[in-house]
């Protein structure tokens, strides 16, 4: 019974955490996600403790003005916010659907800061260049 627990209470922390987004990135003609595959959790800027690993993936590419996405796991409706390089104009924002794999048109862009809040409370954010 312990182990049962133990194995369920693992199982919420790392459904719960976010860890990475990784993003698959073909260098289209349109700019290319930062840090190569990889996006970054948004992080708490009150320094609370880091969060343990989580199993979720976030797969984005960005071509012709369409941003993909695809969530590994559902977190239910989202919003991505597109914002000037500076984050301080917001240029479009857009509901999406986490359960299955999203194209959004965001027009043609270039030095622009992304980020999507999930109904779960998640925060995820990467930068096109």
């Amino acid at each position: 019974m312990k182990l049962l627990k133990f194995t369920l209470a693992i199982g919420a922390v790392l459904f719960l955490s976010v860890d990475k987004i990784s993003a698959d990135t073909p260098g289209g003609t349109n700019g290319n996600l930062s840090n190569g595959p990889v996006f970054i959790p948004k992080t708490d800027p009150k320094g609370t403790r880091p969060k343990a690993p989580s199993a979720q993936v976030v797969e984005a590419t960005y071509e012709d003005g369409y941003l993909y996405l695809n969530f590994k796991y559902s977190e239910g409706p989202a919003v991505l916010y597109v914002y000037d390089s500076e984050q301080t104009t917001l240029l479009s924002q857009h509901m999406l659907s986490t359960e299955s794999e999203t194209a959004i048109y965001i027009g043609n862009i270039s030095d622009a800061y992304l980020l999507i809040e999930t109904s779960n409370g998640h925060e995820y954010e990467g930068w096109i260049y």
